[in-house]
């Protein structure tokens, strides 16, 4: 696996600072741009780090997959507590049958949940970060879900 924090010369912390990986990134492009250089590899590189640093749950992710927790794969990820997904699947039934719940909400709890795998992350507790990671992203999937159907309708 590489290390894309490696890759753009920061440290391994699930705070990024995110014009600073701007502004690198857009400097690699000048650089490595398949239309300047020839360093196909590298710039192919430099766009996935980057799609996966700028976004927190990718991000975090990627800290928990350097620390032995791939999360991103089913086959190997810590398995989701059955609370999370009876909350995910009432949450779904509240979008489906057109409850009250919002999108401002599910955001917030998205962002508070983030703040709790950071915590995590920097205690270097990996284990309750995947578990907190996972429902996050549990979220977020619901809450796309939701976005796209209020832009059905």
């Amino acid at each position: 696996m590489k290390n894309f924090f490696d890759l753009f010369s920061l440290p391994i912390n699930f705070s990024v600072d995110l014009d600073a990986l701007e502004k690198k990134y857009f400097e690699f492009q000048k650089k490595f741009h398949p239309d300047k250089s020839d360093e196909i590899e590298q710039s192919i590189a430099i766009n996935e780090a980057y799609e996966i640093l700028k976004n927190p749950l990718k991000r975090a992710a990627h800290i928990l997959c350097l620390n032995g927790l791939d999360v991103e794969n089913d086959e190997v990820a810590p398995k989701v507590d059955q609370a999370t997904l009876i909350e995910v699947f009432e949450m779904r039934e509240s979008i489906t049958i057109g409850g009250d719940f919002l999108a401002k909400d599910l955001s917030q709890k998205i962002k508070s949940l983030l703040e709790e795998v950071a915590q995590n992350l920097e205690n270097k507790n990996f284990a309750a970060a995947a578990q907190i990671l996972i429902r996050a992203k549990y979220f977020e999937k619901t809450l796309q879900d939701l976005k796209n159907l209020k832009k059905n309708y």
